[in-house]
């Protein structure tokens, strides 16, 4: 029942992005407001993390399980991307190399920025 709950109030929040850009006079991904919310929740303690790290850490473990409607999408049209098979798994690499060294270097500066917050010398 714990974990019906934590996601019920994931799923809240989801769904108040979608509102929220629904609202918005330009378009904008309500999944992006949905985590800009809840990181704001969190931040600001109306949310405490034991209220959905039940949920979260299911969902990241199962975070395949949200990839299989994509990939079906993309087999359905093999016949369009049979000509440019290669142009598409070139950029999805690239794009994933980018990705990889973004995060990477978000995380060394983040850290860094925590360590000379705490007065540390790395």
């Amino acid at each position: 029942m714990k974990i019906l709950e934590q996601v019920l109030r994931i799923l809240v929040i989801c769904v108040l992005g979608e509102v929220v850009a629904n609202i918005l006079p330009f378009p904008f991904p309500g999944s992006v407001l949905a985590m800009i919310i809840l990181f704001l929740c969190l931040i600001f303690k109306v949310i405490k993390v034991e209220q959905i790290d039940a949920a979260a850490d299911f969902l990241l473990k199962n975070m395949v399980i949200l990839f299989i409607p994509s990939t079906v999408s993309i087999i359905s049209y093999v016949d369009v991307l049979e000509g440019v098979v290669f142009k598409f798994l070139f950029i999805c690499i690239i794009t994933t190399v980018i990705t990889f060294f973004c995060t990477a270097y978000s995380v060394k500066l983040t850290m860094y920025i925590i360590d000379k917050l705490k007065g540390g010398t790395k």
